[in-house]
């Protein structure tokens, strides 16, 4: 990534030896795990972002956003912006200060959970809390003090941490500029809503001396469990876009307007909450929210292509699995003998049903909003995701050659991905034309991660359980 700039934001983060840019596209907001064998990332990532722009499923503690806003306003305060495009050892100089913030905050965090009051909200999903537990651990209760520079949050902080995590939904929700890492004026109201740390506590300096009571009472106020109601109003505020209210913000508000309204219970099955929410869209249950139709008729368009693009999904993967699976139990799996299995048939069966559906859904949502229609559909082409179902459509009644198609769309989707400039290699091989193997051991696929039936996939997550976080800590109604 060296010497890469990023057109979206123009500028360019680094944390030694390795030069990191901003970009919209979050491989964490894939499925845990998930290597996309088969390439539906690029599909599931369009329909995500026409659902709920500027989340991602890992988006889900409000205060890393307040917190984040306090310590850019530290940043401004104590290195001031150059005017124009910053340099680079500038913005060196500012994302220093900027970890040495989070990490002040997350030992504050810690030091909070101690007190039984408080206990393990106060860092609920912290992310480093391992590396935050051992840097207390190896307090031997005779210390003082502490300095932020005498532990690592994160392997890689930058990447993993806040602000590698929320620098786009801060960005995109009008918050800060990460090209320069200065605030917008909600963001500054934000700041200011969050509790600062004592005066004279230089929390954004890794060499500077922080009394670990100090940081405790900061932690009190401050911890991931205390967000406050003043900075709920600020970020559902932000939420809606503000003043610099744009068209994806008045999608963002609408779907988050519409979760609202149908309340899903915790441990929500999110495919049947999405199934509900597309039923209430066509029935005119959103009508009365307030907001624009057209990002109404987004939604549902988004919602109408989505259904049967998961359940193709899940019959494709499904067989991927199944042949994995066989392959990983004999030196050589036939394929003839996987198609006879009655799993196979009725994933089979599932796999050309939703490729129809699929066509003829993004046919059906043109006339709902043909924008999105089309944008999701050029994804969909560009990937390969719609060859695929067309080749699934054309092919006979035989689940031998749907396994045939799905190794070659593996095939095809591993030559386009590059590990140290080489060329990946497939999983799987075709030796015999029935035959298929493992090209190494280490694609080997355990028993217990089988799936029994293609329903048993898991789907891609549509950032529903972040979006609910927010909603619920910042009193969206």
């Amino acid at each position: 990534m060296n010497q890469l700039v990023s057109k979206s934001s123009g500028g360019l983060l680094i944390e030694q030896p390795v030069q990191i840019f901003w970009t919209t596209y979050d491989p964490l907001d894939l499925a845990s795990g998930s290597l996309d064998p088969l390439g539906f990332a690029r599909g599931y990532l369009a329909l995500a972002d026409r659902f709920l722009p500027s989340f991602t499923t890992v988006t889900t503690i409000p205060r890393y956003v307040s917190m984040l806003c306090a310590a850019l306003r530290v940043v401004q305060t104590h290195y001031r912006h150059e005017p124009g495009i910053a340099s680079s050892k500038g913005r060196q100089e500012r994302l220093r200060l900027l970890k040495s913030f989070e990490r002040a905050w997350a030992l504050a965090c810690g030091l909070a959970s101690s007190d039984p009051s408080i206990g393990q909200e106060a860092t609920r999903g912290l992310r480093g809390i391992r590396y935050v537990n051992r840097r207390l651990e190896t307090l031997s209760g005779r210390e003082k003090y502490v300095q932020t520079g005498s532990y690592n949050l994160l392997s890689n902080q930058v990447r993993y941490g806040g602000l590698g995590i929320y620098s786009a939904f801060l960005e995109e929700c009008h918050l800060a500029s990460m090209q320069t890492f200065t605030l917008r004026p909600l963001g500054e109201a934000l700041a200011e809503a969050f509790p600062s740390p004592d005066q004279g506590m230089s929390v954004h300096e890794e060499d500077a001396r922080l009394s670990l009571e100090a940081l405790r009472e900061w932690g009190n106020r401050a911890h991931i469990g205390a967000f406050t109601t003043q900075e709920g109003a600020t970020l559902a505020e932000a939420l809606r876009g503000g003043e610099e209210a744009d068209y994806p913000d008045h999608v963002r508000w609408a779907a988050l307007r519409m979760l609202m309204k149908v309340n899903p219970q915790p441990g929500h099955n999110e495919g049947e909450l999405l199934r509900s929410l597309a039923i209430e869209l066509r029935s005119g249950t959103f009508d009365k929210l307030g907001v624009p139709s057209m990002c109404l008729t987004q939604i549902a368009a988004t919602l109408h292509i989505l259904e049967p693009f998961e359940q193709f999904y899940q019959g494709v993967i499904f067989l991927f699995e199944r042949i994995r699976g066989a392959a990983s139990d004999e030196i050589e799996a036939s394929l003839a003998d996987l198609a006879c299995t009655e799993p196979l048939e009725e994933a089979a069966g599932a796999i050309r049903k939703s490729a129809a559906d699929l066509r003829r859904n993004l046919q059906a949502a043109r006339e709902v909003n043909p924008m999105t229609a089309n944008e999701v559909e050029v994804v969909l082409r560009e990937s390969g995701i719609l060859a695929l179902a067309e080749d699934v459509l054309r092919q006979p009644n035989d689940a031998s050659e749907l396994m045939r198609l799905v190794l070659r769309r593996h095939g095809q989707v591993q030559s386009g991905k590059f590990d140290k400039g080489l060329r990946k290699a497939a999983w799987t091989r075709l030796s015999g034309g029935d035959k298929v193997q493992l090209t190494a051991q280490r694609h080997q696929l355990a028993a217990s991660q089988r799936p029994a039936g293609w329903k048993d996939v898991g789907r891609h997550p549509y950032r529903t359980g972040s979006a609910i976080a927010f909603i619920q800590a910042c009193g969206i109604d």
